[in-house]
C-alpha cells in the first residue's frame, strides 16, 4: 500500500499529463495501474470493475461489493459505487458517469475488457482514445520508494540463480527443472513467481517456449528465464548453461555475454534507447550471428514484467534516472541451440547500475 503524500503526487501527475494530452479523464481496471495509483492491487475478472478519473473533480469507483472492501482504506480519494450480483452494475455505473460526467476525450487503458466499455457506453457517449502512451510514461520513471523494491526483487532472484547449478543435470526434465528452481526462488522470499521459462536443446531456440517433458542430454544449453516480484515489483533474469562440453554452445554463449556486457555498458542518462540496443546487437552482427538474434534488447521492468522503456532497435526515447530495463540479447540457432544473457539495469544519476548480481563467465555454474 502507498502513502497519501504518494497517491496524492501520482493522480496530480495523471491530470497534468491528461491535459497534455487534450483527455478529459481516463478509464483504468484492476491490475498495474489501478495498484499505481490507489496502492491496492486487484483481479480483473468478468465482473465489471473501473475507476473513472477525470482531469478534475473526484475519482468515481465501479466495484463489486466484494471487491470493494480494501478500496475504502485506499490512500487515493474515492467515491465507490458498490453493486453485488444480485443488483448487476448497471446502476453503479449509472452513478459514477454521472458524478463524473464522463464527456469529451476519454483515454482507456489497454486492459480495459470491450464488455466493460460496452456497459459505460450505455450512459455515456464519449470519444475514446489509447491511454497507454500517457500510463506507461508516468510508470516508467520510479520513484524512490518504487526503486527501493526493485532492488530487493533483483537480490531475490540473483541470489536464487546462485542455487541453480545444483538442479542442472543430465537427464532431469525442463518441468522438473522449472519446478524446484521456482521452489528456490520462493524460499528466497519473493512474493509471486510467474514466469519460468525452461528450454534445453533445440527447444532452445524457441525464445517464449514454456517448459516441457523434454529431458536434458549432455552438451546441451538450458535456458532459465525468470520472472519475479516483491512486493509487486519484477525482477527478470535469465542465464544459460551447459551439463557438459560443447564448443559450439561456448562460442556463442561468449558472443551473447560480450553483446550483453556492450549493452549494459551503453546505458546512461540521455542516451536513446537504439543506442544501447545497437551496442549489443552490433557485436552479434559483427560475429555473424546477427540473423539469430530476433527480439529487442531488452523492456522496462516495474509493476509489469515487460512495461516502457523498450530498448528496441532504432528507438528515439531516451533513458533518465529511474527507468529500470533488462538488457538481454540471444542467439537462436532453430534446430540446435539458444543462449540468452539477462540483467536488470538503473539509470541512477548519469550512468547504468547493474542491478543483478549472479556470475556470468562460461561454466561458472561447475
Amino acid at each position: 500500500m502507498i502513502d497519501k503524500r504518494t497517491a496524492t503526487a501520482r493522480l496530480a501527475n495523471l491530470r497534468r499529463r491528461l491535459e497534455d494530452a487534450d483527455l478529459d479523464g481516463v478509464v483504468i481496471v484492476p491490475g498495474p495501474n489501478m495498484q499505481y495509483f490507489t496502492g491496492v492491487n486487484s483481479l480483473l475478472l468478468e465482473r465489471p470493475f473501473m475507476l473513472l478519473c477525470p482531469v478534475s473533480g473526484a475519482a468515481q469507483l465501479v466495484a463489486p461489493t466484494l471487491e470493494a472492501g480494501p478500496y475504502r482504506d485506499s490512500p487515493m480519494p474515492l467515491v465507490i459505487h458498490q453493486w453485488t450480483d444480485s443488483e448487476g452494475s448497471p446502476g453503479a455505473i449509472s452513478k459514477a458517469v454521472s458524478s463524473t460526467g464522463v464527456r469529451g476525450k476519454w483515454g482507456v487503458e489497454g486492459k480495459v475488457p470491450f464488455l466493460f466499455l460496452h456497459k459505460l457506453m450505455k450512459y455515456a457517449s464519449p470519444e475514446f482514445e489509447d491511454a497507454e502512451p500517457v500510463l506507461q510514461m508516468l510508470r516508467e520513471t520510479k520513484d524512490e520508494a518504487e526503486v527501493k523494491l526493485l532492488r530487493r526483487s533483483a537480490r531475490i532472484l540473483s541470489k536464487s540463480f546462485r542455487e541453480f547449478p545444483s538442479l542442472v543435470k543430465e537427464g532431469a526434465s525442463e518441468l522438473e527443472l522449472a519446478k524446484a528452481a521456482t521452489e528456490i526462488i520462493y524460499s528466497n522470499g519473493a512474493s509471486k513467481v510467474d514466469d519460468m521459462l525452461v528450454q534445453s536443446g533445440w527447444r532452445a531456440a524457441n525464445p517464449h517456449s514454456l517448459a516441457s517433458s523434454k529431458k536434458v542430454k549432455r552438451g546441451e544449453s538450458i535456458i532459465f528465464d525468470v520472472g519475479s516480484t516483491s512486493e509487486g515489483y519484477y525482477a527478470d533474469m535469465t542465464r544459460t548453461f551447459c551439463v557438459g562440453r560443447s564448443k559450439e554452445v561456448e562460442d556463442v554463449y561468449q558472443k551473447v555475454l560480450e553483446a550483453e556486457e556492450k549493452g549494459i555498458g551503453a546505458a546512461a542518462q540521455g542516451v536513446e534507447v537504439g543506442e544501447v540496443d545497437e551496442a549489443a546487437r552490433g557485436v552479434l552482427r559483427k560475429a555473424g550471428l546477427g540473423e539469430y538474434f530476433i527480439h529487442r534488447t531488452g523492456h522496462g521492468l516495474g509493476l509489469e514484467i515487460h512495461e516502457a522503456p523498450y530498448i528496441v532497435e532504432g528507438g528515439k526515447e531516451r533513458l533518465e534516472p529511474g527507468m529500470c530495463f533488462t538488457v538481454e540479447p540471444g542467439v537462436y540457432i532453430r534446430g540446435k541451440l539458444g543462449v540468452r544473457m539477462e540483467d536488470n539495469v538503473l539509470i541512477e544519476g548519469k550512468k547504468g547500475v547493474e542491478i543483478t548480481d549472479t556470475p556470468k563467465e562460461f561454466g561458472w555454474w561447475k
